[in-house]
């Protein structure tokens, strides 16, 4: 732990508790949590919190565990630098970064990343210190398919955002075999432990602890406990999507935004039995004599990432172990029949997608399998749609081979174009649709966009307004080095304020809307409205969101979904 020199715990101690503490002698901004005093760091008018614990480091018998309250510490904790990102492979998202900079014919150096077990933690930006009013409170959670990626990311720098007047918090969480993992002897031990006999969904369980610390402290830093948004892109949509179907996180946020990452329509979801075979044969392959769960908590986490991959690639191809799976606790039913009955949090919702999703996905595996010597697997554009028909029946039901077979004609002519737009229809738009509409049926309001601004150059034609393009439009982050190998205009930087102001005011009251901003209709008609931001950087409304085929009336989306 970092503690900082005794000194400036004489001046915090007599400090008030009941509000925002103000800076030490040296301007440095000092706040106190549950468990102690940490010392922030200015950045202009905001004051940054790095590295701040919100709960136990997951080591040892920890491991696959729920989150642990963390201990308090003596003295001031350094929260001036972010801690480790959790364990993952070590480049992280550099890895899906690189191929789409080489699209564009740019040199991307991928940095090697430092991560941990010991990685529960956040960071939080406060636009004024001492704040004088609560502020809403914006809570991300990344991407990175849930194997990759961190809440410290430079990326996610908060201050754009915070200087809208809403206090940011990012976060990580456990991620890959470490975030995702069921086993008998766990949920075993689970039920002695906790007594909810259950396995699997430790980075879920991550997150719903960071809100709740943020439900505990953040009035400490001007925040408003009761007026949290939850936000996330990808992986962190789909799981701030699930945890709006789950009893555990009531009372937590009241309003979700999800980028590019619906929680249903996606694949098949996985039920405990299911998980906890995949766990055994994990288990039965570690090394060791002991049972099955002290072999693999003996292992360094490094190697039980590739002992699961491993067993995966030749066992389970095919089978998505890092994503939430019924449990009887986190989750009690499939998020797609939580939505369906309205058994969900009541929670406002903007939801979106981007014009070319799918885009990147393609130029990524193409890369990887060039780089690893391998011939890319890519069959029949016949198997590819069959493939995205069995994902999407739950939603499309008896229109599934007709939608089909209308792309495979497309494809015929405009092949890798048209793959990319089934693709971004039936995967995302119509899902992405289908949430909107049943959030509305169950009384809330919803908002939906479509991001199609892409970025003019050599990749443009290729990729368009690929996966995750918005991401440096919501941070204003396009000096990144995540993302300046890309040629921004003016016109993006607009398009940044514009959205920024859009999503602030979403987090605000509930309502993206206000003066000098195009109207923003939320989904309450047969007209099904929503925001495009356009190719040329504005924010138009529109009409007739979902796609061919795709039919988003809550009463067949109800019997569709339930089978009732």
């Amino acid at each position: 732990m970092r503690v900082v020199s005794l000194g400036l715990l004489s001046v915090a101690l007599f400090l008030p508790t009941s509000s925002p503490m103000p800076r030490t002698k040296d301007s440095s901004p000092i706040a106190r949590v549950d468990t102690g005093l940490l010392l922030g760091r200015q950045n202009g008018s905001t004051a940054v919190f790095e590295g701040v614990p919100y709960a136990a480091p997951p080591l040892g018998v920890l491991r696959w565990r729920d989150p642990e309250p963390r201990a308090p510490w003596v003295g001031v904790r350094d929260a001036t630098r972010p801690e480790s990102a959790c364990v993952q492979n070590d480049i992280g998202i550099d890895r899906f970064v690189g191929p789409l900079a080489a699209a564009y014919g740019v040199p991307y150096a991928a940095q090697k990343l430092e991560s941990s077990e010991d990685c529960l933690y956040l960071n939080v930006w406060a636009p004024h210190w001492p704040a004088k009013t609560a502020l809403p409170v914006m809570v991300w959670l990344h991407g990175g398919s849930n194997t990759a990626g961190s809440g410290s990311q430079t990326t996610y720098d908060g201050i754009s955002l915070a200087s809208h007047g809403v206090i940011v918090v990012t976060v990580n969480y456990r991620l890959g075999v470490l975030g995702f993992f069921s086993h008998p002897e766990l949920s075993k031990e689970s039920g002695k432990e906790s007594g909810h006999h259950s396995s699997g969904n430790y980075g879920l369980l991550d997150q719903i602890a960071a809100l709740r610390w943020v439900r505990e402290n953040i009035s400490q830093f001007g925040g408003d406990p009761k007026n949290v948004t939850v936000f996330g892109e990808s992986a962190g949509s789909i799981d701030a999507g699930v945890l709006i179907a789950s009893p555990l996180s009531t009372g937590l946020f009241r309003r979700a935004i999800l980028e590019s990452g619906p929680p249903f329509g996606l694949g098949a979801v996985h039920h405990l039995n299911q998980a906890e075979a995949v766990g055994a044969a994990i288990g039965k392959a570690a090394p060791g004599n002991s049972s099955a769960l002290d072999n693999l908590r003996s292992l360094p986490a490094t190697a039980i990432v590739k002992l699961a991959s491993s067993v995966m690639q030749n066992q389970f191809n095919g089978y998505d172990m890092n994503s939430g799976i019924i449990d009887g606790w986190l989750l009690h039913e499939s998020p797609a029949n939580a939505y369906a009955s309205g058994r969900i949090q009541k929670v406002d919702l903007m939801i979106g997608i981007n014009g070319r999703e799918l885009s990147a996905f393609r130029i990524t595996a193409a890369a990887v399998a060039k780089q690893s010597g391998q011939t890319q697997k890519s069959g029949s554009v016949g198997d590819a749609l069959k493939s995205l028909a069995d994902t999407t029946r739950s939603l499309y039901g008896n229109w599934t081979d007709l939608a089909v077979g209308v792309y495979l004609s497309r494809t015929l002519v405009h092949r890798d174009a048209a793959i990319d737009q089934a693709t971004n229809d039936m995967m995302m738009a119509c899902p992405a649709g289908a949430v909107a509409a049943l959030i509305n049926a169950a009384g809330q309001r919803a908002y939906v966009y479509k991001f199609d601004r892409s970025i003019p150059g050599k990749g443009e034609s290729e990729l368009g307004a690929f996966h995750g393009l918005e991401i440096p439009f919501v941070f204003n982050a396009f000096d990144d080095r995540g993302w300046r190998w890309l040629p921004f205009s003016a016109t993006d930087h607009k398009l940044s304020q514009t959205m920024e102001s859009y999503w602030t005011n979403f987090a605000k009251t509930g309502d993206p809307n206000s003066a000098g901003l195009p109207a923003w209709s939320y989904w309450g008609s047969s007209r099904e409205p929503y925001l495009e931001f356009n190719q040329a950087g504005a924010p138009v409304p529109q009409r007739d969101f979902s796609p061919l085929l795709c039919h988003l009336s809550p009463e067949r989306l109800k019997q569709q979904l339930t089978g009732k």
